[in-house]
Protein backbone atom coordinates (compact mmCIF):
# COMPACT_ATOMS: atom_id res chain seq x y z
CA UNK A 1 0.00 0.00 0.00
CA UNK A 2 1.24 3.57 -0.68
CA UNK A 3 -0.55 7.11 0.67
CA UNK A 4 1.97 10.21 -0.65
CA UNK A 5 3.40 12.10 2.02
CA UNK A 6 1.48 10.37 4.84
CA UNK A 7 4.03 9.44 8.03
CA UNK A 8 3.05 7.65 11.08
CA UNK A 9 2.09 9.59 14.02
CA UNK A 10 4.29 9.13 17.51
CA UNK A 11 1.36 7.28 19.49
CA UNK A 12 1.83 6.06 23.47
CA UNK A 13 0.56 3.27 25.57
CA UNK A 14 -0.72 5.17 28.44
CA UNK A 15 1.37 4.77 31.69
CA UNK A 16 4.75 7.20 32.81
CA UNK A 17 7.26 6.91 35.68
CA UNK A 18 5.63 8.96 38.42
CA UNK A 19 8.18 11.69 39.23
CA UNK A 20 10.15 11.98 42.23
CA UNK A 21 8.25 14.21 43.62
CA UNK A 22 5.01 11.79 43.62
CA UNK A 23 7.04 9.06 44.97
CA UNK A 24 8.09 10.56 47.69
CA UNK A 25 4.15 11.68 48.67
CA UNK A 26 3.00 8.13 48.53
CA UNK A 27 5.31 7.24 50.78
CA UNK A 28 4.70 10.00 53.13
CA UNK A 29 1.13 9.21 52.84
CA UNK A 30 1.77 5.24 53.49
CA UNK A 31 3.64 6.47 56.62
CA UNK A 32 1.04 8.83 57.57
CA UNK A 33 2.92 12.09 57.24
CA UNK A 34 0.78 13.21 54.99
CA UNK A 35 -3.23 12.80 54.16
CA UNK A 36 -5.43 11.42 51.02
CA UNK A 37 -6.34 15.08 50.29
CA UNK A 38 -2.56 16.44 50.36
CA UNK A 39 -1.66 13.38 48.41
CA UNK A 40 -4.22 14.32 45.63
CA UNK A 41 -3.11 17.93 45.15
CA UNK A 42 0.43 16.36 44.55
CA UNK A 43 -1.15 14.20 42.01
CA UNK A 44 -2.89 17.28 40.55
CA UNK A 45 0.74 19.05 40.17
CA UNK A 46 2.17 16.40 38.59
CA UNK A 47 -0.42 15.25 35.75
CA UNK A 48 -0.81 18.89 34.82
CA UNK A 49 3.25 18.96 34.21
CA UNK A 50 2.81 15.84 32.54
CA UNK A 51 0.46 16.56 30.03
CA UNK A 52 2.04 19.49 29.31
CA UNK A 53 5.05 17.35 28.50
CA UNK A 54 3.34 15.33 26.15
CA UNK A 55 2.30 18.07 24.11
CA UNK A 56 5.71 19.98 24.23
CA UNK A 57 6.99 16.00 22.99
CA UNK A 58 4.72 16.49 19.52
CA UNK A 59 2.15 14.06 20.79
CA UNK A 60 -1.79 14.91 19.77
CA UNK A 61 -3.17 12.28 22.03
CA UNK A 62 -2.83 12.33 25.79
CA UNK A 63 -3.13 10.43 28.97
CA UNK A 64 -2.85 11.29 32.63
CA UNK A 65 0.42 8.64 32.62
CA UNK A 66 -1.80 6.77 35.07
CA UNK A 67 -0.33 8.74 37.92
CA UNK A 68 -3.18 7.94 40.44
CA UNK A 69 -3.44 4.28 39.88
CA UNK A 70 -2.10 1.54 42.26
CA UNK A 71 -3.00 -1.37 39.66
CA UNK A 72 -3.35 -0.66 35.99
CA UNK A 73 -6.60 -2.74 35.72
CA UNK A 74 -7.70 -3.51 39.15
CA UNK A 75 -8.43 0.21 40.40
CA UNK A 76 -10.66 0.40 37.23
CA UNK A 77 -12.87 -2.85 38.31
CA UNK A 78 -13.37 -1.70 41.47
CA UNK A 79 -15.19 1.62 40.52
CA UNK A 80 -18.00 -0.96 39.41
CA UNK A 81 -20.64 -1.73 41.66
CA UNK A 82 -20.33 -5.19 43.37
CA UNK A 83 -16.48 -5.38 43.67
CA UNK A 84 -13.49 -5.37 46.27
CA UNK A 85 -9.97 -5.98 46.88
CA UNK A 86 -8.60 -8.45 49.35
CA UNK A 87 -5.38 -9.96 49.91
CA UNK A 88 -4.85 -13.50 49.79
CA UNK A 89 -1.95 -16.19 50.57
CA UNK A 90 -2.69 -19.09 48.45
CA UNK A 91 -1.90 -20.12 44.81
CA UNK A 92 -3.59 -21.79 41.90
CA UNK A 93 -2.89 -23.61 38.94
CA UNK A 94 -3.41 -20.35 37.34
CA UNK A 95 -1.49 -18.18 38.89
CA UNK A 96 2.23 -16.66 37.77
CA UNK A 97 3.18 -15.61 41.13
CA UNK A 98 2.15 -17.71 44.02
CA UNK A 99 3.12 -15.45 46.20
CA UNK A 100 0.89 -13.11 48.37
CA UNK A 101 -1.00 -10.96 45.74
CA UNK A 102 -4.31 -9.10 45.74
CA UNK A 103 -7.18 -10.54 44.41
CA UNK A 104 -10.98 -9.38 43.32
CA UNK A 105 -13.22 -10.06 45.96
CA UNK A 106 -17.24 -9.74 45.37
CA UNK A 107 -20.13 -7.84 47.17
CA UNK A 108 -22.98 -8.59 44.62
CA UNK A 109 -23.27 -8.89 40.56
CA UNK A 110 -20.85 -6.11 38.89
CA UNK A 111 -22.85 -3.33 37.55
CA UNK A 112 -22.32 -0.02 36.49
CA UNK A 113 -21.14 2.52 39.14
CA UNK A 114 -22.69 6.12 37.73
CA UNK A 115 -20.17 7.33 40.70
CA UNK A 116 -17.12 5.79 38.96
CA UNK A 117 -13.83 7.80 40.17
CA UNK A 118 -12.57 7.00 36.66
CA UNK A 119 -15.23 9.97 35.18
CA UNK A 120 -13.35 12.36 37.96
CA UNK A 121 -10.25 11.62 36.60
CA UNK A 122 -11.61 11.91 33.18
CA UNK A 123 -12.74 15.27 33.17
CA UNK A 124 -9.75 16.97 34.99
CA UNK A 125 -7.52 15.36 32.62
CA UNK A 126 -9.36 16.75 29.63
CA UNK A 127 -9.50 20.35 31.55
CA UNK A 128 -5.68 20.37 31.21
CA UNK A 129 -5.14 19.64 28.01
CA UNK A 130 -8.09 21.61 26.36
CA UNK A 131 -7.68 22.39 22.77
CA UNK A 132 -4.24 21.71 22.87
CA UNK A 133 -4.51 17.85 22.52
CA UNK A 134 -7.24 14.87 22.53
CA UNK A 135 -7.26 12.87 25.82
CA UNK A 136 -7.40 9.69 25.71
CA UNK A 137 -8.92 7.20 28.66
CA UNK A 138 -6.90 3.58 29.25
CA UNK A 139 -9.14 0.87 30.61
CA UNK A 140 -8.54 -2.70 31.43
CA UNK A 141 -10.21 -4.89 28.30
CA UNK A 142 -13.43 -6.40 29.76
CA UNK A 143 -12.01 -10.06 28.26
CA UNK A 144 -8.91 -9.08 30.89
CA UNK A 145 -11.33 -9.17 33.73
CA UNK A 146 -13.07 -12.08 32.77
CA UNK A 147 -10.22 -13.79 32.29
CA UNK A 148 -8.93 -12.30 35.87
CA UNK A 149 -12.18 -14.07 37.46
CA UNK A 150 -11.57 -17.83 35.54
CA UNK A 151 -8.11 -18.15 36.31
CA UNK A 152 -8.71 -16.96 40.01
CA UNK A 153 -11.72 -19.81 40.27
CA UNK A 154 -10.31 -22.62 38.18
CA UNK A 155 -12.73 -22.18 35.55
CA UNK A 156 -15.48 -22.48 37.87
CA UNK A 157 -16.67 -18.56 38.32
CA UNK A 158 -19.91 -20.04 40.19
CA UNK A 159 -16.75 -20.25 43.22
CA UNK A 160 -16.61 -16.57 43.56
CA UNK A 161 -19.35 -14.64 41.90
CA UNK A 162 -22.59 -15.51 42.95
CA UNK A 163 -24.57 -15.47 39.71
CA UNK A 164 -22.12 -17.12 37.24
CA UNK A 165 -24.67 -17.72 34.49
CA UNK A 166 -24.46 -14.04 34.07
CA UNK A 167 -21.52 -12.99 34.43
CA UNK A 168 -20.50 -12.61 30.92
CA UNK A 169 -23.91 -10.25 30.29
CA UNK A 170 -22.57 -8.05 33.37
CA UNK A 171 -19.53 -7.55 32.25
CA UNK A 172 -20.80 -6.39 28.98
CA UNK A 173 -23.80 -4.05 30.64
CA UNK A 174 -20.92 -2.70 32.94
CA UNK A 175 -18.71 -1.75 30.48
CA UNK A 176 -21.11 -0.24 28.02
CA UNK A 177 -22.37 2.03 30.22
CA UNK A 178 -19.15 2.98 31.77
CA UNK A 179 -17.97 3.92 28.38
CA UNK A 180 -20.96 5.64 27.15
CA UNK A 181 -20.76 8.12 30.11
CA UNK A 182 -16.72 8.29 29.60
CA UNK A 183 -18.22 9.58 26.02
CA UNK A 184 -20.78 12.15 27.33
CA UNK A 185 -18.08 13.46 29.29
CA UNK A 186 -15.90 14.40 26.03
CA UNK A 187 -14.31 11.01 25.62
CA UNK A 188 -13.25 10.13 21.76
CA UNK A 189 -10.43 7.77 22.52
CA UNK A 190 -10.29 4.68 24.44
CA UNK A 191 -7.96 2.25 24.81
CA UNK A 192 -8.85 -1.75 26.15
CA UNK A 193 -5.51 -2.99 27.79
CA UNK A 194 -5.08 -6.72 27.68
CA UNK A 195 -2.26 -8.95 28.38
CA UNK A 196 -4.31 -12.45 27.57
CA UNK A 197 -4.60 -12.51 23.63
CA UNK A 198 -0.94 -12.25 24.30
CA UNK A 199 -0.13 -14.98 26.93
CA UNK A 200 -2.45 -17.19 24.59
CA UNK A 201 0.17 -17.37 21.81
CA UNK A 202 2.28 -18.96 24.19
CA UNK A 203 2.22 -22.46 24.22
CA UNK A 204 3.21 -22.46 28.33
CA UNK A 205 -0.26 -20.81 28.62
CA UNK A 206 -2.36 -22.75 26.84
CA UNK A 207 -0.73 -26.24 28.92
CA UNK A 208 -1.91 -24.25 31.74
CA UNK A 209 -5.45 -23.60 30.94
CA UNK A 210 -5.66 -27.06 29.83
CA UNK A 211 -4.71 -28.31 33.20
CA UNK A 212 -7.61 -26.37 34.75
CA UNK A 213 -9.98 -27.91 32.35
CA UNK A 214 -10.10 -24.77 30.26
CA UNK A 215 -10.51 -24.97 26.33
CA UNK A 216 -8.26 -22.26 24.84
CA UNK A 217 -10.17 -22.34 22.03
CA UNK A 218 -13.53 -21.92 23.36
CA UNK A 219 -11.68 -18.90 25.82
CA UNK A 220 -11.02 -16.98 22.40
CA UNK A 221 -14.34 -17.44 21.21
CA UNK A 222 -15.86 -15.97 24.21
CA UNK A 223 -13.57 -13.01 24.26
CA UNK A 224 -14.63 -12.43 21.15
CA UNK A 225 -17.94 -12.14 21.53
CA UNK A 226 -17.53 -10.25 24.84
CA UNK A 227 -15.63 -7.45 23.88
CA UNK A 228 -17.85 -6.89 20.80
CA UNK A 229 -20.56 -7.11 22.85
CA UNK A 230 -19.18 -4.62 24.97
CA UNK A 231 -18.02 -1.87 22.03
CA UNK A 232 -21.56 -2.90 20.11
CA UNK A 233 -23.25 0.15 18.93
CA UNK A 234 -20.68 2.93 19.85
CA UNK A 235 -20.80 6.46 18.40
CA UNK A 236 -18.76 7.04 14.93
CA UNK A 237 -16.54 9.43 16.71
CA UNK A 238 -15.58 7.10 19.29
CA UNK A 239 -11.55 5.37 18.53
CA UNK A 240 -11.40 2.48 20.68
CA UNK A 241 -8.03 0.88 20.62
CA UNK A 242 -7.38 -2.93 22.08
CA UNK A 243 -3.70 -3.29 23.37
CA UNK A 244 -2.06 -6.53 23.05
CA UNK A 245 0.77 -7.69 24.98
CA UNK A 246 1.92 -10.85 27.18
CA UNK A 247 3.39 -8.84 29.75
CA UNK A 248 5.88 -5.73 30.17
CA UNK A 249 9.04 -7.66 29.09
CA UNK A 250 7.43 -10.54 27.23
CA UNK A 251 5.94 -9.74 22.96
CA UNK A 252 3.95 -11.86 21.72
CA UNK A 253 5.33 -14.67 19.17
CA UNK A 254 3.81 -12.72 15.83
CA UNK A 255 6.69 -15.24 14.05
CA UNK A 256 5.31 -19.01 14.39
CA UNK A 257 2.38 -19.19 12.44
CA UNK A 258 1.62 -22.80 14.66
CA UNK A 259 0.72 -20.19 17.69
CA UNK A 260 -0.62 -17.43 15.93
CA UNK A 261 -4.43 -18.70 15.71
CA UNK A 262 -5.72 -16.58 18.72
CA UNK A 263 -4.06 -13.97 17.18
CA UNK A 264 -5.22 -13.82 14.17
CA UNK A 265 -8.64 -14.48 15.04
CA UNK A 266 -8.20 -11.70 17.03
CA UNK A 267 -7.00 -9.58 14.51
CA UNK A 268 -10.09 -10.76 11.76
CA UNK A 269 -12.77 -10.50 13.83
CA UNK A 270 -12.51 -7.89 17.13
CA UNK A 271 -14.41 -5.34 16.36
CA UNK A 272 -12.05 -2.18 17.43
CA UNK A 273 -10.89 0.43 15.16
CA UNK A 274 -7.48 -0.33 16.08
CA UNK A 275 -4.46 -2.50 17.55
CA UNK A 276 -1.63 -1.25 19.36
CA UNK A 277 0.62 -4.39 18.59
CA UNK A 278 4.38 -4.66 20.18
CA UNK A 279 6.91 -6.01 17.99
CA UNK A 280 10.44 -7.45 18.37
CA UNK A 281 13.27 -4.57 15.83
CA UNK A 282 15.39 -7.74 15.53
CA UNK A 283 12.75 -9.34 13.39
CA UNK A 284 11.37 -6.61 11.03
CA UNK A 285 9.71 -9.74 9.05
CA UNK A 286 6.97 -10.73 12.06
CA UNK A 287 5.33 -7.29 10.95
CA UNK A 288 4.02 -9.66 7.83
CA UNK A 289 1.26 -10.84 10.56
CA UNK A 290 -0.73 -7.16 9.92
CA UNK A 291 -1.66 -9.37 6.64
CA UNK A 292 -4.49 -10.28 8.65
CA UNK A 293 -5.69 -6.61 9.68
CA UNK A 294 -8.78 -5.76 7.87
CA UNK A 295 -8.06 -2.89 5.67
CA UNK A 296 -9.46 0.81 8.03
CA UNK A 297 -8.20 -0.61 11.00
CA UNK A 298 -5.44 1.63 12.69
CA UNK A 299 -2.07 -0.63 13.79
CA UNK A 300 0.02 1.33 16.42
CA UNK A 301 3.44 -0.46 16.51
CA UNK A 302 5.34 -0.96 19.36
CA UNK A 303 8.48 -0.67 18.32
CA UNK A 304 10.76 0.94 21.44
CA UNK A 305 10.99 -0.89 24.89
CA UNK A 306 9.40 0.91 27.77
CA UNK A 307 10.65 -1.33 30.42
CA UNK A 308 14.35 -0.88 29.63
CA UNK A 309 16.59 2.46 29.19
CA UNK A 310 18.50 1.34 26.25
CA UNK A 311 18.32 2.92 22.83
CA UNK A 312 16.77 1.41 19.86
CA UNK A 313 18.32 2.32 16.27
CA UNK A 314 16.39 4.20 14.50
CA UNK A 315 16.50 2.53 11.17
CA UNK A 316 15.67 -0.86 12.88
CA UNK A 317 12.28 1.01 13.42
CA UNK A 318 11.78 2.45 9.95
CA UNK A 319 12.24 -1.14 8.88
CA UNK A 320 9.86 -2.48 10.90
CA UNK A 321 7.53 0.63 9.72
CA UNK A 322 8.29 -0.19 6.24
CA UNK A 323 7.17 -3.99 6.14
CA UNK A 324 4.16 -2.62 8.10
CA UNK A 325 3.22 -0.36 4.97
CA UNK A 326 3.08 -3.49 2.59
CA UNK A 327 -0.36 -4.08 4.52
CA UNK A 328 -1.36 -1.31 6.15
CA UNK A 329 -2.28 2.38 4.76
CA UNK A 330 0.60 4.83 6.04
CA UNK A 331 -2.04 6.58 7.11
CA UNK A 332 -3.10 4.28 9.13
CA UNK A 333 0.26 3.34 11.05
CA UNK A 334 1.45 4.95 14.54
CA UNK A 335 4.34 4.08 16.54
CA UNK A 336 5.04 3.98 20.08
CA UNK A 337 6.31 1.73 22.59
CA UNK A 338 6.38 -1.49 23.23
CA UNK A 339 4.20 -0.99 26.77
CA UNK A 340 3.47 1.81 29.41
CA UNK A 341 6.74 3.23 31.53
CA UNK A 342 5.38 2.55 34.63
CA UNK A 343 6.66 -1.02 35.00
CA UNK A 344 7.21 -3.20 38.70
CA UNK A 345 10.29 -2.12 39.88
CA UNK A 346 12.08 -5.38 39.64
CA UNK A 347 11.95 -4.78 35.86
CA UNK A 348 12.42 -1.05 35.39
CA UNK A 349 16.94 -1.64 35.28
CA UNK A 350 17.74 1.74 35.09
CA UNK A 351 14.72 3.55 33.73
CA UNK A 352 13.90 6.76 35.00
CA UNK A 353 11.71 9.28 34.49
CA UNK A 354 13.49 11.62 32.03
CA UNK A 355 14.52 8.40 29.96
CA UNK A 356 10.95 7.67 29.09
CA UNK A 357 10.81 10.93 27.29
CA UNK A 358 14.01 10.09 25.36
CA UNK A 359 12.65 6.92 24.06
CA UNK A 360 9.68 9.45 22.86
CA UNK A 361 12.21 11.69 21.21
CA UNK A 362 13.54 8.28 19.58
CA UNK A 363 10.28 8.01 17.82
CA UNK A 364 9.85 11.20 16.48
CA UNK A 365 13.54 10.84 14.97
CA UNK A 366 12.21 7.62 13.29
CA UNK A 367 8.76 9.33 12.06
CA UNK A 368 11.10 12.28 10.65
CA UNK A 369 13.13 9.91 9.08
CA UNK A 370 10.49 8.67 7.17
CA UNK A 371 9.28 11.88 6.48
CA UNK A 372 12.54 12.25 4.44
CA UNK A 373 12.57 8.94 2.13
Amino acid sequence: MTTKNITPRVDIVGSFLPPEELELAIEQKKQGVITEDELHAVEDRVIDRLIDREIEAGLTIVTDGEMRRKSWDRDFWEGFEGMKRDRIDTGNVFQDDVMRHDLLRFEGRIAFNPSHPFFEKFTHMLGLAGSRAAVRQDIPSPGELYMRIMLSSNGEPGKIYESPETLLDDIVEAYRATIAELYRLGCRHIQLDSSVWGRLSDPDFERTLLLGGMDPDVITETLLTLINRSVADRPADLEIILSIAADETRIPRWGDQRELRHLIRMLENIDVDGFLMPFDLTHPEHAEVLSHLPAGKRAILGLVDGSLPGLENVDDIVEVVKVAERHVDPAYISISPTCGFKVRDRERQGLNYETQWTKINLLEQAVARLAAE
